[in-house]
């Protein structure tokens, strides 16, 4: 029995010098890989996942926009790989509101305007607008963005709805987003806070900043959702 007792030892000290936790009662669980990520890292993540997504629902609000601006207020819609889009935007011209729905394929872009029957061709930036259908190119769309922020903070963790979502917050230069945006001041800084699930897909970004000519700071958001779901879109008829 004393010959057993020594082995049941020695083989509970060689556990302890493989996991000195299992012997010293501390039951707190080790930090995973996923926690140990740098905000940038996490955001780099967070890029992959969408450009590898087939399809995304966006949901786009605005808010501090000056009442006599012409430009972009609010929209909903899919977007798509390979880049493509089909959705809603309310627009403003010369503070005017306005709806407008929009199918965006191959770099083509129709719309249905108000005022004007049937769907026609457009060129988005008559209107002071992006072509939506590059929301998700990995080379030009919104990704651009993530990892072009600088400084990235990890912040406050908040929920919404069953969802706990990391906040990331840093600073964006104002080429990157008026190339992607198609408005505001390219000299300007602007301020992008993100939030991501715990498995870094992103979920929102929220970008602050002069968007229009008086310098007021605008803020726009977009809340991304319902990866991968189904989607065909395709040139209206």
């Amino acid at each position: 029995m004393r010959t057993s007792g020594r082995v049941v030892a020695a083989l509970l000290s060689g556990l302890c010098l493989v996991g000195t936790a299992a012997c010293t009662g501390d039951a707190t669980p080790r930090p995973t890989q996923q926690a140990e990520l740098t905000p940038a890292q996490r955001l780099a993540a967070a890029r992959s996942g969408l450009d590898a997504a087939t399809s995304v629902h966006v949901t786009l609000t605005s808010s501090g926009v000056p009442d006599d601006a012409s430009g972009l207020l609010a929209g909903e819609g899919w977007g798509a790989h390979p880049p493509a889009f089909k959705g809603s935007f309310k627009i403003a011209v010369a503070g005017v509101p306005a709806d407008a729905e929009v199918t965006s394929v191959d770099g083509e872009v129709w719309a249905r305007l108000p005022f004007v029957p049937g769907i026609h061709r457009i060129d988005p930036a008559d209107y002071g607008l992006p072509d939506p259908g590059l929301l998700l190119s990995p080379d030009r769309g919104l990704t651009t963005l993530v990892t072009a922020t600088g400084a990235p903070v990890l912040g406050a963790q908040t929920r919404r709805g069953a969802e706990v979502l990391m906040t990331i917050t840093g600073d964006l230069p104002g080429t990157a987003v008026f190339d992607l945006l198609r408005t505001g001041d390219r000299s300007a800084a602007y301020r992008a806070t993100y939030l991501l699930t715990e498995a870094n897909q992103l979920r929102q970004v929220s970008i602050e900043g002069p968007f229009f000519e008086d310098g007021t700071p605008s803020t726009y958001s977009l809340v991304l959702d319902r990866y991968g779901e189904p989607v065909t879109i395709t040139r209206p008829t």
